[in-house]
């Protein structure tokens, strides 16, 4: 009777060892895949998802300095070549932390991480070496939902707007009835997390103004923001022989006179189902962006290509395959890269965010017939305080999109511009880009870029009828040869 006792209670306790054994694993396989709690004295924060999420989406050139060395170490690496600083990073931290896989959203959902370093005063702490499971997951169910609701017409909800279905989003652009108070507690979190790292070092010292007409805002741009491309006469890039390599012609003298009109087809997703191709192949000039292809969407995006502008990404990152993909073939080529705010080409020389001026030179050398050029930083700076000067809000301090880059480029190459689907129509959808199946408000409404200021600008300039946005999402602009911008009476 005793052993039989001693029996029972030594199953007992293995029993007691096994279910705690249990729970212990189960707690800690919660806590994985639970967001880290955070104090609200932390001021505001993104979970390491989101950061992944948001800047990859955003296309934000390198959101963690992929190419810039650790300040500290400055001293020790002067004399390395950038290519070796850009190696080198901060010691402490294994090779993958330094150098994680980040690129603009144009290449298909990205499953590796970011390396998001934050600026001084940022609260944000995490990095990411690989996207959280669940939230995976989720964004897969997400997207086979509007996927199904897309095939069956259904009109979606937008993810920018909890709770607004995405006609009011685009209806609300149309009016240029929006602001950043309307976006979602996720993209106001991205806002403020940008804002408190700025990486590039933004100091805007000049006067801001809402309201100015859509007259008085292209005046500004065509006095402020002239076309300017790197032509090889300033250092570094003087003393590197760069002057014998640029293209000898200015991009605005390839044609003997300016183009009539010109076609911007942005990637966007609402660009599906448009019918436009035809529309858009009649234009004199057409500009495209990234790796957006034309084989398979002819009907709707049209064939025709005069103008391809890329990123630094596209140029450094093998897999877009930049030297010999059609897409990049037969057409100008116009890249960057972001620089830092004070526009010291030195600096921006020794640590790109990706390296465009070693695939840059080398094309150019073995196709020097193909015009290609690089915009210059200052450019691409003076676009970005038009958008501050024109509203109360600190927006992003981080470069303009892509999309809007491109925009001011053909109004200084053309004498009308017609851009497709950047403020979008009733198609409206947060599908990113129409060659690929991944949906987050952010592509439309701005997370890394200022796109929700930048469209509200373009829509201030829009001469276009409401009837051309609501259903081709068609924005008409004057090119600045068309703007008269003289005081009446002079």
């Amino acid at each position: 009777m005793k052993q039989w006792r001693k029996l029972l209670l030594v199953a007992m306790l293995a029993w007691l060892v096994l279910f705690l054994s249990l729970l212990s694993h189960f707690l800690e396989l919660r806590s994985s895949t639970m967001p880290r709690s955070r104090s609200k004295a932390s001021g505001p924060s993104l979970t390491r998802t989101e950061i992944r999420r948001l800047a990859s989406i955003q296309g934000g050139p390198n959101p963690g300095g992929k190419g810039t060395p650790n300040s500290s170490l400055a001293p020790l690496i002067q004399g390395a070549s950038w290519r070796e600083q850009r190696r080198a990073g901060p010691p402490g931290l294994p090779q993958e932390v330094l150098l994680p896989d980040t690129q603009e959203r144009h290449g298909g959902p990205r499953e590796a991480g970011v390396l998001f370093r934050p600026g001084r005063g940022s609260s944000v702490t995490a990095w990411s070496l690989e996207e959280d499971r669940e939230e995976r997951r989720q964004r897969q169910r997400r997207g086979r939902r509007r996927w199904s609701a897309a095939q069956r017409g259904s009109k979606p909800t937008s993810d920018g707007f909890p709770g607004v279905r995405a006609e009011a989003v685009h209806q609300r652009l149309w009016r240029s009835n929006m602001s950043a108070a309307m976006l979602s507690p996720r993209l106001q979190k991205a806002l403020r997390v940008y804002l408190n790292s700025n990486k590039h070092h933004v100091a805007y010292r000049g006067q801001r103004r809402g309201g100015r007409s859509g007259h008085e805002v292209q005046c500004e741009l065509k006095r402020r923001a002239r076309l300017r491309m790197l032509d090889g006469r300033e250092e570094p890039f003087a003393s590197l022989g760069w002057a014998a390599l640029v293209p000898p012609r200015p991009l605005e003298q390839l044609q003997a006179s300016e183009y009539q009109t010109c076609a911007v087809v942005t990637s966007a997703g609402a660009i599906l189902n448009s019918s436009l191709g035809q529309e858009i192949d009649s234009h004199d000039a057409v500009l495209r962006f990234n790796a957006a292809p034309t084989k398979g969407f002819e009907k709707d995006v049209g064939n025709k290509t005069t103008i391809r502008i890329v990123n630094s990404q596209i140029l450094a990152r093998p897999k877009h395959q930049f030297n010999t993909s059609s897409l990049y073939q037969d057409v100008t080529l116009v890249a960057w890269d972001p620089a830092p705010y004070s526009v010291d080409l030195h600096k921006w020389f020794e640590n790109p965010d990706y390296d465009l001026f070693t695939p840059y030179s080398e094309r150019r050398r073995r196709r020097p017939d193909q015009p290609f050029y690089i915009l210059h930083p200052a450019f691409i700076w003076r676009l970005w305080d038009v958008i501050q000067a024109n509203t109360e809000d600190n927006i992003q301090p981080n470069p303009p999109s892509s999309g809007f880059i491109g925009i001011l480029l053909m109004m200084a190459l053309c004498r009308e511009v017609h851009v497709y689907e950047y403020i979008p129509s009733v198609r409206q959808t947060d599908l990113c880009h129409y060659h690929e199946r991944y949906y987050d408000a952010a592509c439309t409404l701005g997370a890394y870029h200022p796109l929700l200021y930048e469209k509200l600008l373009v829509q201030r300039m829009n001469i276009a009828s409401e009837h051309d946005l609501r259903t081709k999402g068609k924005v008409t602009l004057r090119g600045f040869s068309a703007v008269d911008c003289e005081p009446a009476g002079v």
